[in-house]
């Protein structure tokens, strides 16, 4: 399936270690202002062990001191699916509320869109990283595809080169409260089995995520057969 609309730059330089990709200009009401998932001002736009997104934005981790090539696709439906070639790649959920997206950094504020996705509001979006020459120099290329859709599903890893060991739990801890955050009724309920295969994680690394997050009061579990998770500390025994 072809792009509808293609952009390309060689030009973005990440600040602080991160790619944000933003809505330009957000409308939504104060009252609309959406706790799942999170939205564009609050200032939090976490990223876990690779990527997160939310209402109005779209972030990921990116080494500030390489080179990078991006390009941006819209289709009208799931873009071809190509798990090889790719280092990293995410799924997840995307809130827009203008269409505009802008490639943004930490202290260069939201400006003009590169970017138009139309008129739709919820999208799938396919992060996919990979490492690269570009122009002589050792960098990253990026490949982020979006394509409307009338349901939201949470996120999903397909693919991870950093081995499991080599996370830090708290990163993980992040990866997991993102599917809460996507997850319409909670508490999810999985198994410890299921949620490593979502994000390729092994079951330790998984664990040692999940202790984490209940200690930095992200969300909490009750560790049975079943899991059961909520976003939040817990707030009786």
């Amino acid at each position: 399936m072809s792009a509808v609309r293609v952009f390309e730059t060689k030009e973005y330089r990440p600040e602080y270690g991160l790619l944000l990709l933003v809505d330009n200009c957000v409308a939504w009401d104060a009252a609309e202002d959406p706790v799942v998932p999170h939205h564009r001002d609050r200032g939090d736009t976490p990223t876990g062990t690779f990527a997160g997104s939310g209402a109005g934005w779209l972030a990921a981790q990116a080494d500030d001191l390489a080179p990078h090539a991006i390009r941006l696709e819209l289709h009208d439906g799931p873009s071809p699916e190509d798990r090889t070639a790719f280092d990293d790649v995410l799924e997840t959920p995307f809130r827009s509320s203008s269409g505009g997206l802008t490639l943004a950094t930490l202290t260069s504020g939201y400006g003009a869109a590169h970017f138009n996705l139309g008129d739709a509001e919820w999208f799938r979006t396919r992060v996919a990283r990979w490492r690269a020459d570009i122009e002589g120099q050792r960098g990253y290329r990026w490949l982020i595809s979006f394509w409307p859709v009338a349901m939201v599903e949470p996120p999903v890893r397909l693919a991870r080169r950093r081995e499991a060991t080599e996370l830090e739990p708290i990163n993980v801890a992040r990866d997991v409260e993102s599917v809460l955050r996507w997850t319409p009724e909670l508490p999810v309920r999985t198994t410890m089995t299921s949620l490593a295969q979502r994000l390729l994680l092994g079951e330790t690394a998984l664990r040692d995520g999940l202790a984490s997050a209940a200690d930095k009061g992200l969300l909490h579990v009750d560790d049975r057969a079943e899991l059961r998770l909520w976003l939040g500390r817990r707030t009786t025994s």
